[in-house]
């Protein structure tokens, strides 16, 4: 996976004058042995060791191509994530009937069912959460200048990578059904084909990812990973929190208007507050600090991880720890990350983006939102969020009166350049080409996808 890691980016050039642009688990059995054909790989191999490995464990030994080096960025991170997805079915599945066999034995027909729920639930994403766990995690080996990475270790770094995919995978069936959604990724919300098990089955996911971190991590690793995953998945659910409690906000305006209220909480500092705990922690801070757990770093480093706190402090000029600065990058990319997909459900081509408006129209505190309530005036605020039939117009349309496109690209090119320093400081501490090519995909996305007129 390192392997395709392109070289440190130039600063991004400027875009303002450019549209495109608690209960303890079994202990299971140990894993077989890997297969002697590839017991040991270098960290330059591992996109064709975890492909291989996969490919051995699964009987599949259909060819590999990965790119080079000197690939594009967008070929680079599908070529990880080809290799990631490989390891699906002995990670995931193999998992699952493991479990199965322990604890229901016999019953086949739901363990058929939870197969399908599972594929349907977890599969379908780009999974780059997952990948960005094993880019990060070989990047950081390397800079410890651990030269060899065992195929059985790979296996062990992907689990990671897959017990975060599926955490992913409750928080967006239970998003769905809190929010009403219809479609996700293209097909049907969980909640919409199987209503009566959608709820049990977001428990089901979220327990089940720690399933798999045990039965493939020792003891000491499992403890410091799951301590991670455990810090995040509380900060996530109170983010959730805040976003529903702010969205019911919005909707009563159109009868209780209090400018007062829009102008406290309808701020960019409660917009952030719920762009960090909902999204930014187990997006960008949970797979770079389980990397940082299976990487080895000292335990003072793992503990500082572990308490996930937000160091976004521009007044702080002192050297940071590995922690720190990656707690620091891992929270800003986040919110960019949440920013960018903000613009673009305004901004976007729908045919690319697969939706237009439906934040507005679910009454979100967007950036954009945010942005308005600091820049227009209390008669203009007041007609957007009363207006019923044409609201997404309505409130688009002021978007564009306030030339809040103009704003966001300024935002783009101040974050980028912001995050890039911020790599720089750390170069030789951090996964600073993984960190970078996870920026540059960022960027790309909206030039690929922002509507041409």
């Amino acid at each position: 996976l390192l392997h395709t890691l392109p070289p440190p980016l130039p600063l991004l050039p400027p875009l303002l004058s450019s549209r495109s642009s608690q209960f303890p688990l079994p202990t299971p059995p140990p894993l077989p042995p890997p297969p002697a054909t590839i017991a040991r790989a270098s960290v330059s191999e591992m996109p064709q060791a975890a492909e291989k490995a996969s490919a051995d464990r699964s009987g599949d030994a259909k060819q590999r191509a990965v790119p080079s080096s000197r690939a594009g960025v967008a070929s680079s991170f599908k070529s990880m994530i080809t290799a990631f997805q490989k390891s699906y079915n002995f990670i995931v599945n193999q998992s699952l009937e493991r479990y199965y066999a322990e604890e229901l034995p016999g019953l086949d027909s739901f363990l058929q069912r939870d197969k399908e729920m599972f594929e349907y639930t977890i599969l379908g994403g780009q999974c780059f959460r997952g990948v960005l766990v094993c880019a990060a995690t070989l990047e950081m080996l390397k800079k410890r200048r651990l030269e060899e990475v065992s195929e059985e270790r790979m296996v062990q770094i992907m689990s990671v990578g897959w017990a975060l995919e599926i955490l992913q995978a409750a928080f967006l069936v239970a998003d769905d059904i809190m929010d009403e959604s219809h479609t996700r990724r293209g097909k049907a919300c969980w909640h919409k084909v199987d209503r009566v098990h959608a709820f049990n089955d977001v428990f089901k996911l979220e327990h089940f990812a720690f399933y798999v971190l045990k039965r493939h991590l020792n003891k000491e690793e499992f403890a410091s990973v799951e301590k991670v995953f455990r810090s995040v998945i509380l900060k996530t659910t109170f983010g959730q929190g805040l976003d529903l409690e702010y969205s019911s906000i919005i909707k009563r305006l159109p009868v209780r208007w209090d400018s007062g209220e829009v102008k406290e909480k309808l701020s960019m500092s409660s917009y952030e507050k719920i762009v960090a705990h909902k999204t930014s922690y187990y997006t960008f801070h949970l797979p770079l600090a389980a990397a940082l757990c299976l990487a080895g770093e000292e335990e003072s480093e793992a503990e500082g991880v572990c308490e996930a706190k937000d160091g976004r402090d521009p007044h702080d000029e002192r050297e940071l720890s590995i922690s720190e600065s990656i707690s620091r990058i891992a929270l800003e990319l986040g919110q960019y990350f949440q920013v960018q997909d903000d613009f673009l459900d305004v901004y976007g081509d729908p045919k690319k983006t697969g939706k237009i408006g439906t934040d507005i129209e679910q009454r979100k505190l967007t950036w954009l939102m945010a942005r308005a309530v600091q820049k227009a005036d209390e008669k203009t605020l007041q007609a957007a969020f009363k207006s019923k039939e044409k609201y997404v117009e309505t409130m688009k349309q002021m978007f564009m009166d306030l030339e809040l496109r103009k704003e966001y690209l300024a935002y783009e090119n101040a974050v980028c350049a912001k995050i890039q320093s911020w790599v720089e400081k750390g170069k030789g501490k951090i996964p600073s080409q993984t960190i970078l090519l996870i920026l540059k995909k960022i960027h790309s996305s909206r030039i690929q996808k922002e509507a041409t007129n």
